[in-house]
Order: C-alpha cells, then sequence, then structure tokens
C-alpha cells in the first residue's frame, strides 16, 4: 500500500489478514512521522519487497521510498505491531483505540508488553456478548442450513472431504440440516469452505466475530 494511514487504519489493517503467518507475509515494517501523541501520528505498512530497495536518508537510515519520501521512521516491526496488539487484547478483549495506542507507546518506549493481568471472566463474557473473536483477527461461523434433495449427494461429498468422514457419514448429516461447517474459522478457512459449497450453488449460513470492537 502507498498510502499514508491513522492509526486507527493501521490496526484494522493488520487484523484484517489471515493470521500471524499473514501479516509476515504481507507487510514488514510499520513506519511513522512520530508527531505528536500516537493518535494523531501517521502510518505507512511496507511490503518485503520494499525492504530490499531502500533509499538511505541523511542519518543513514534505510527507507522505503513513501517513507522516504514523506520522512517517517523505523517504528515496528508488522509482526510486532500484531503481537503488541495480541497481548492488549488477551488482556482486555473490549480494548479501545485508545487502550492499544497505550500498549503500543508502552512498548516502544519500554521494549515491553504492557503487562495488566488475566482477563476476568467478566470481560471475556462481555467480549462474547459484543460477538468479538476470540484472538486478534476476524473469525466466522459458517452453517449449511438448507439442501434441496437433488443436491444432497453432492453436498455429502463436499461435506466428507471437508470433515475426512465417510460418505454415509456425510449423507447422514446432510439429512439433519443445519449442518456446523465450521467454527471460529479464520477467513482463509472461511473463503474455502464458501467456495467449495458456492461451487454446488449452496450459500451458507455465515455469522462474522469482529476483530475490534469499534468495527
Amino acid at each position: 500500500m502507498s498510502e499514508l494511514l491513522t492509526l486507527r487504519q493501521t490496526i484494522e489493517t493488520i487484523v484484517a489478514c489471515f493470521d500471524d503467518g499473514d501479516v509476515w507475509d504481507r507487510y514488514a515494517w510499520v513506519y511513522t512521522d512520530r508527531d505528536g501523541p500516537l493518535m494523531s501520528c501517521r502510518f505507512y505498512l511496507s511490503s518485503s519487497d520494499e525492504e530490499t530497495d531502500l533509499l538511505i536518508d541523511e542519518d543513514g537510515e534505510g527507507l522505503p521510498l513513501v517513507a522516504a519520501e514523506h520522512a517517517l521512521s523505523h517504528y515496528l516491526e508488522a509482526v510486532t505491531f500484531a503481537d503488541v496488539l495480541i497481548v492488549q487484547k488477551r488482556q482486555r478483549p473490549l480494548s479501545s483505540l485508545e487502550d492499544y495506542a497505550r500498549a503500543l507507546d508502552h512498548y516502544v518506549r519500554i521494549d515491553a508488553f504492557l503487562e495488566l493481568g488475566e482477563a476476568s471472566d467478566a470481560d471475556v463474557d462481555a467480549a462474547l456478548q459484543a460477538n468479538l473473536a476470540t484472538g486478534l483477527y476476524t473469525e466466522y461461523d459458517l452453517v449449511l442450513a438448507e439442501c434441496p434433495a437433488n443436491k444432497v449427494g453432492e453436498a455429502a461429498r463436499a461435506v466428507s472431504a471437508l470433515f475426512s468422514l465417510s460418505i454415509a457419514e456425510s449423507l447422514s448429516l446432510c439429512r439433519q440440516l443445519p449442518l456446523s461447517l465450521g467454527r471460529r474459522v479464520n477467513a482463509l478457512e472461511c473463503g474455502q469452505i464458501e467456495r467449495r459449497f458456492a461451487a454446488l450453488s449452496l450459500p451458507l449460513q455465515k455469522v462474522t466475530h469482529k476483530a475490534l470492537p469499534w468495527q
């Protein structure tokens, strides 16, 4: 990406990934102008490709073109940025944007995660009631709610492949709908399951568990 982002947009871009590995594959570094409070800073997420062709600034710092053009500096590696968010959410599932900003600022200043203690049962229950993902990344529930009689055989073969079941077991499941095809799966798995059943003209019911309270 080439545009500068707000802190909120940067966090939302990170949580739009499938998982930690996807963050690693997509992004290398987070850069910022560090001009005033973190909430008012602008950020840039570089890709791994950009980190191989750097411009050297007057301080001898290697920067990708966009970061150099906007006088940005290194902030955190993208995977470390994500780790800070993960630790914060694990401790406080309903963290606000301001909470994440404090956690990031603490990590950059102290080189350690902000320790808040384990989340209380009340916090966890509140997050579940708010339909939040259990981790940092968006999660999905998928259900096969309806299946025409002439599609049961095809559906059973798809279910058999998905769950490594026998065709007989899968047929039994497809005749006793609704059938859960995935609970709390990530975006990559969700897309794979949806495409499998869309190819059979069998739409699925989907529940989205958002990553962040403000989404």
